[in-house]
């Protein structure tokens, strides 16, 4: 199963970093790297002199332009960041967390672990692409680390979750059509979001706050196929009846206004 562990450097800038990336990968068995739009050259002398005898899975490397293309197929994916909000310190696991599930998983299809940029990590509209987000328990006096290390810390707990599967039995594939691929969630996603707005879910001064709960809350689920597509169903079927049933006014009240001594309306949740 290391072939189905899928290690993604969204954007890498330093090609000693990249190639330090690829002897960790080799150290651990994994070979599956996708880099989105890299801004270094990957034949550069640093990608070569630190990959060292993980010479292979540079060569091997796949050059893909979205995010979307660097998960495409993957029925799990996780985005590791150090960058933790309220709710994603809450939501986040630590990798040896991680690479137990992912393992798990791994019978039905690739999973993905990607990192973000050397400067300033993954975008927060990024973050919504991930199923779910992995943060490494650093001290919180200094807790952002350097890319290759992070990598090597999260190829080291895969490779000691799927050591301790080594033996074990096949985990039985799911008979309602096998795990949603990546591709099949950024639809629901994008037709459940559109849905939502359309009957006033979504409103406040950053509405776009409650996606991240709602992402990670499907993310933590292992949808088939099957189920992502009633999903998108009773998504679509939402925007439909709401486009030929326009909203009264004076039946659909607005949101209460807050009182006079709040700085903003009640937050759900």
């Amino acid at each position: 199963m290391f072939e189905r562990m899928r290690i993604v450097l969204v954007s890498p800038s330093g090609p000693a970093n990249v190639g330090s990336v690829c002897r960790a990968m080799a150290n651990m068995g994994l070979s599956d790297l996708v880099m989105v739009s890299p801004r270094c050259t990957l034949d550069a002398d640093d990608a070569i002199a630190y990959a060292a005898h993980g010479r292979h899975v540079l060569d091997g490397a796949r050059v893909v332009d979205s995010i979307s293309a660097a998960l495409n197929g993957c029925i799990r994916t996780y985005a590791t960041s150090s960058k933790l909000g309220l709710y994603r310190r809450q939501a986040a696991i630590t990798p040896r967390v991680a690479a137990r599930e992912a393992v798990e998983l791994a019978a039905n299809g690739p999973v993905a672990f990607a990192f973000g940029r050397e400067d300033y990590g993954l975008k927060d509209r990024e973050l919504l692409s991930f199923d779910r987000i992995v943060t490494i328990p650093a001290d919180e006096t200094y807790p952002v680390m350097n890319l290759a290390v992070s990598a090597a810390i999260v190829s080291y707990e895969l490779r000691q979750a799927l050591q301790e599967h080594a033996g074990a039995e096949e985990l039985p594939t799911r008979i309602d059509h096998g795990p949603a691929p990546n591709e099949a969630k950024e639809i629901l996603f994008e037709k459940l979001f559109d849905a939502l707005d359309r009957i006033g879910f979504f409103f406040g001064p950053n509405p776009e706050r409650l996606c991240y709960p709602l992402r990670h809350l499907f993310g933590r689920l292992s949808m088939s196929r099957n189920e992502v597509d009633i999903l998108i169903g009773m998504a679509s079927q939402i925007r439909w009846y709401v486009d030929r049933h326009p909203p009264d006014a004076a039946r659909w009240p607005k949101p209460p206004t807050p009182p006079a001594d709040c700085d903003e309306r009640p937050k759900p949740g």
